[in-house]
């Protein structure tokens, strides 16, 4: 006999509500809970519906190594001398060949396609200090500065601390990405890209896109609700509210397959992508309230023949998903 004290949910299988609103029960096998150990599913998205992917799951797939690689951003080991504020570049007197354009932190990324705007420069050199001295007496004098400084705990000078760099204590290889993201977001889900590859510090996540793959393509589907809503499920939350990721995380991360895509599909979700990507990045809240947002996460899901009904259901989890996380600190 049916309880009428409880209703089934309309976009997910065995999810149930109580009618008074107060209680929901997702209903999980044993099988499906033992599963998951061996793939290290986070349990929390249990709580939503032990099929939560299940509307797209078999358009996901790994785009590294095929289409991306991903690593972590640039240490340098020592930022009070490789890492140069904008504002201080005159003071500091290095020639403007060994003065790199960076981006030290997740906040100075306002937009999804990146704008140029640095607010730091990292101080990249690989000529002899003989040279230097001779040629380039801003950036030897620079050196000099450090080259006793002690570090923090007081145990090596900087040149120690660095020995490992090559040619030169004080030369960095810096690492460059087409498109980047926060190794620990908090309300702000983002990836920004750039055609022509920047620098990022180790707060950030690296990832190229090989050659022949089309980055704006790549970019769209890394910041569709299907690839937020994956990485908010099957990631680990720190205790500060923030996720905490990795380089190699997204290295395994799913995301939709951009290789079944037609000429037509692409075309249009990069149309589609086009509103978003000049404006402002807003918190996920905001994000999910904007008709340009809406519009997008349509296309994407119906270009890969996905019901685009069920985008309401994604946002109302997502949102509650990051509320929850980013709130626990103050329960």
């Amino acid at each position: 006999m049916r309880n009428t004290n409880w209703t089934k949910d309309l976009t997910f299988d065995n999810l149930y509500h109580r009618v008074d609103g107060l209680v929901s029960v997702s209903i999980v096998s044993k099988e499906k809970l033992i599963q998951s150990i061996d793939s290290t599913d986070n349990w929390d998205m249990f709580f939503i519906s032990s099929e939560l992917f299940e509307k797209f799951d078999r358009y996901l797939v790994p785009l590294y190594p095929d289409i991306i690689d991903a690593f972590r951003g640039q240490r340098t080991g020592w930022n009070d001398m490789f890492v140069i504020p904008a504002s201080k570049v005159a003071e500091s007197g290095i020639e403007r060949r060994f003065l790199v354009p960076y981006v030290k932190s997740p906040v100075e990324l306002k937009t999804l396609e990146f704008n140029g705007d640095y607010e730091n420069y990292l101080f990249v050199c690989d000529l002899p200090i003989a040279d230097l001295k001779i040629k380039y007496k801003g950036a030897y004098k620079w050196i000099s500065r450090f080259k006793y400084a002690k570090n923090k705990n007081g145990k090596k000078t900087i040149q120690e601390a660095c020995e490992a760099n090559n040619p030169f204590w004080y030369t960095l290889k810096p690492k460059q990405a087409h498109i980047v993201t926060a190794i620990n977001p908090f309300e702000r889900f983002f990836f920004c890209y750039a055609k022509t590859p920047f620098t990022i510090d180790q707060r950030l996540v690296a990832i190229t896109v090989n050659d022949y793959n089309d980055i704006e393509l790549i970019s769209a589907l890394l910041n569709s609700i299907v690839t937020l809503l994956n990485i908010e499920m099957r990631g680990t939350s720190r205790n500060l509210g923030a996720l905490d990721l990795n380089a190699n995380y997204f290295k395994t991360l799913k995301v939709l397959n951009p290789n079944v895509l037609t000429t037509f599909a692409q075309r249009e979700i990069k149309k589609a992508f086009r509103p978003l990507k000049n404006r402002e990045i807003e918190t996920i809240f905001d994000e999910f309230r904007k008709p340009d947002r809406t519009n997008f996460d349509k296309v994407v899901l119906r270009s890969f023949g996905i019901d685009e009904k069920i985008l309401p259901s994604l946002y109302r989890i997502l949102s509650t998903a990051v509320y929850d996380r980013v709130s626990m600190k103050e329960r």
